[in-house]
C-alpha cells in the first residue's frame, strides 16, 4: 500500500493483477463500486526496452510497435478483458471531449494503424468498453456517476487544465446524461506534482487568466528561483466549482517526476520515455 496525503484522506490500493502480476494502483473510493473496473498502471511488468522500459502502452513515443501491442495484450489479460475493448483517442493537449455511444464505439481498437478520434477526454454509458488514456506527467482524472452509471476519463496537461477540461467534462455529463454532481465520484491520478512542475511566463499568464481568484496555484520557490504550478489543485478546483462534494474527490498526490522509478516522467526523462495508462470501464451486465 502507498500512503499519502491527498484531498480526501486515503490509502491508495497497490496490487498485482493476473498471472503476469502486472502492478496497478486503484482508488478506494472507486473500488467500492463493483460495476466498474479502474486502474492506473506503472512502468513495470512489460516488454519494452530502454528508454521505454518496460510497460510502455503508447505507440507514439518511438517504442517498437510489437512491444507496445504485447504490453497492451498483457494488460488486457491481467484485467480479464480483451485488448479490443480498449478505447483510446489521439491526445492533443486540448479540451475536446469525445462522447462514446453505440454508433461510434466501433472506434474501440487495439491496432496501431486505425484512424482514431482526437480528444483529451471521453464519456460513455456503454458497457464493456475500457476507456484508456496515456500519460507521463499529465493529470489523469477518472469520473464515475454511481447513479446514472456513466464513466469519464480526462487527460489534463497544463493546456487542458487551463482550458478547464475537467470542469467541461463534468458539465457534459450533466447536460447530456443528467448527472447530478453529488453522484459523481472523482479520482485525480499520479502526475507531475507542484514540487517539480517548473513553469515559465506562458503558463503563468494562462493560469492567471483561467483562475483569476486562485493565487496559490502558481508559487515561487525562493531557494530554486523558479515558479511552480500545482496541476492537482487546479483540477481539484474545477471539480469543486462544478459542485462536486469534496468528499467525492480523491487525489493520489504521487509525483511522477519524484517517482520516476515507478512511473514514466516526460519532464524527468527529457521527453524520451514511455507512457503509463489510466483506465475505467463499466462492466458487462450478466443475466
Amino acid at each position: 500500500m502507498i500512503k499519502n496525503r491527498c484531498t480526501m484522506e486515503t490509502t491508495l490500493l497497490f496490487s498485482e493483477v493476473g498471472r503476469e502480476h502486472i502492478p496497478v494502483i486503484r482508488f478506494p473510493g472507486l473500488s467500492k463500486y463493483e460495476e466498474i473496473l479502474h486502474f492506473i498502471t506503472t512502468r513495470h511488468g512489460g516488454y519494452s526496452e530502454k528508454p521505454f522500459h518496460s510497460f510502455n502502452l503508447a505507440s507514439h513515443v518511438g517504442d517498437r510497435e510489437e512491444n507496445v501491442l504485447k504490453n497492451r495484450e498483457c494488460l488486457a489479460r491481467s484485467l480479464g478483458i480483451r485488448a479490443e475493448k480498449f478505447f483510446f483517442t489521439r491526445q492533443e493537449h486540448g479540451n475536446r471531449i469525445f462522447l462514446i455511444n453505440e454508433e461510434n464505439s466501433f472506434y474501440s481498437n487495439n491496432r496501431l494503424t486505425d484512424t482514431i478520434p482526437v480528444s483529451d477526454a471521453m464519456i460513455t454509458d456503454c458497457r464493456d468498453i475500457c476507456l484508456l488514456i496515456f500519460v507521463a506527467d499529465c493529470v489523469p482524472v477518472l469520473l464515475f456517476d454511481c447513479r446514472k452509471k456513466i464513466i469519464g476519463l480526462v487527460h489534463a496537461g497544463w493546456k487542458g487544465t487551463v482550458s478547464l477540461i475537467s470542469q467541461k467534462t463534468v458539465q457534459l455529463m450533466q447536460s447530456h446524461y443528467g448527472s447530478r454532481v453529488q453522484d459523481i465520484i472523482c479520482a485525480i491520478g499520479p502526475s507531475i506534482g507542484p514540487c517539480c512542475y517548473e513553469v515559465g511566463n506562458e503558463v503563468i499568464d494562462k493560469v492567471k487568466e483561467s483562475f483569476p481568484e486562485e493565487k496559490s496555484l502558481i508559487f515561487f520557490d525562493s531557494k530554486k528561483g523558479k515558479y511552480f504550478f500545482d496541476l492537482w489543485k487546479a483540477n481539484n478546483i474545477q471539480l469543486l466549482d462544478c459542485g462536486i462534494p469534496d468528499d467525492n474527490i480523491e487525489t493520489a498526490s504521487l509525483c511522477t517526476s519524484c517517482h520516476s522509478d515507478l512511473f514514466f516522467s516526460s519532464r524527468k526523462e527529457h521527453q524520451c520515455t514511455g507512457r503509463f495508462a489510466a483506465g475505467i470501464m463499466l462492466k458487462k451486465l450478466w443475466k
